[in-house]
């Protein structure tokens, strides 16, 4: 399966922790969802569990990056979620990326699944994120 539609199905894993706040609702939730794909999503999968163990941070670099006027609990779930995915995938994954194709698949995600302005705000947190280099490794912002 390819890279990017891993990060699709992460992407959907993701977005339920919002409705499966506990732990053991969540993890049955992403198995069942899961459990229907004959391929292989090692990726993944490991994006949705990454994304899970270090969700507050993930959100507490997401809440540094929101505009002064903004707060976590105002972003839609589906944007939310794009961006604690590709945060997870900046920061967090072993696997270093180039930011740039983490970035470019979140807008695209963002258009297909989110709302029609929300790719700016994506594309503009990320870009802030990614340039700059407190928490994203220097080997995925080459």
């Amino acid at each position: 399966m390819s890279r990017k539609k891993e990060r699709e199905y992460a992407f959907k894993g993701i977005f339920q922790l919002d409705f499966h706040p506990e732990s053991q609702d969540f993890s049955e939730s992403v198995d069942s969802f899961l459990e229907n794909e004959e391929m292989s999503l090692d990726y993944g999968k490991n994006v949705i569990e990454t994304t899970k163990s270090h969700l507050q941070e993930i959100d507490g670099i997401l809440d540094e990056y929101l505009k002064e006027s903004w707060q976590l609990d105002r972003i839609p779930k589906i944007e939310k979620s794009i961006l604690r995915m590709a945060i997870c995938e900046l920061v967090y994954m072993e696997e270093k990326v180039p930011y740039q194709i983490i970035i470019n698949e979140a807008i695209e995600l963002t258009k297909k699944y989110g709302d029609e302005n929300g790719k700016k705000y994506v594309n503009g947190i990320l870009n802030k994120l990614a340039k700059d280099g407190r928490y994203v490794c220097p080997e995925s912002r080459d």
